[in-house]
């Protein structure tokens, strides 16, 4: 949420506050991973407690990825604050997200589709044609009778017309 400041016509974003078992982080500068607690995040920003003895190993001037909640973001240390408890509370700023995709997980059909026939035109009224006419050849009375479907296909009519008749004469 933005909130603007009508004096100095600037925008201010609302920090929100991260409860300390949910703020466990990772920053990692070159090579180096430091334990950190995330103590508010805001659409521009983190909040983080970093240790002094690891404060001094931060290498500063460049980049840092923070490792936050299964995403990894891309921050600069805008500022520094030595807490009177030792620890050094430092605001970082967003600069890009790196977090990796997840990748889904496809069904076999959906593997051996081909996008460019899926998307070509082709027609479900052609296949429904085809359906159509495997039906009829396998109700006709020779070879209907040769497989022993065209008595069980001959009942599937029957009793669906007597259904769709019976709805119209209540209608009526």
């Amino acid at each position: 949420m933005i909130a603007k400041n009508t004096e100095k016509q600037e925008y201010t974003y609302f920090r929100c506050p991260v409860h300390e078992d949910q703020g466990q982080a990772v920053l990692c500068s070159r090579r180096r991973r430091l334990d950190v607690r995330v103590q508010e995040t805001s659409i521009d920003g983190f909040t983080v407690l970093v240790k002094p003895q690891d404060a001094n190993r931060l290498a500063i001037g460049r980049p840092w990825v923070l490792e936050y909640n299964d995403a990894r973001v891309e921050v600069h240390g805008q500022w520094f604050f030595n807490a009177p408890d030792g620890h050094v509370q430092m605001g970082l700023r967003r600069l890009r997200d790196l977090t990796q995709p997840v990748k889904s997980r496809m069904s076999f059909f959906n593997r051996r589709r081909n996008s460019s026939s899926y998307n070509s035109g082709f027609s479900g009224v052609a296949f429904s044609g085809v359906l159509l006419l495997v039906f009829v050849v396998l109700a006709l009375p020779g070879v209907g009778d040769a497989l022993g479907t065209a008595p069980q296909i001959e009942n599937a009519l029957m009793w669906l017309y007597t259904g769709v008749s019976d709805i119209f004469r209540s209608v009526r």
